[in-house]
């Protein structure tokens, strides 16, 4: 091994394990959902959780993207002021009909 790791280079051998490790045993991948794919197939969706954030008096100048993750999952981006925003976000969104979760990606700026 030590001989063949001279020979081929350190970037080739992690490479390659990176390449092999990622595979089941049959070679196919282990992860076979595509995880964290933003669908948006429902917008409406979306433009209900948009509509109830700017009705709530603590979100409604925030600049907040809403996109729909699946079905029932809505995620929420950008940049707010302070965490209690970021939170009261979250809750407003989640008590919109149709919203099961709430992927927080809100950052304090």
């Amino acid at each position: 091994m030590k001989k063949m790791m001279r020979l081929m280079g350190v970037p080739f051998v992690l490479g390659l394990a990176l390449v092999v490790g990622g595979c089941g045993f049959d070679g196919s991948p282990i992860i076979t959902e595509d995880i964290g794919t933003i669908v948006d197939d429902n917008a409406e969706l979306s433009v209900r959780v948009k509509q109830a954030l700017r009705d709530a008096p603590q979100t409604a100048t925030s600049r907040i993207r809403v996109t729909t993750v699946s079905e029932d999952t809505v995620k929420l981006s950008g940049f707010l002021m302070n965490k209690a925003t970021i939170h009261e976000a979250e809750r407003v969104a989640g008590q919109v009909p149709g919203v099961r979760f709430v992927v927080n990606s809100l950052v304090v700026q």
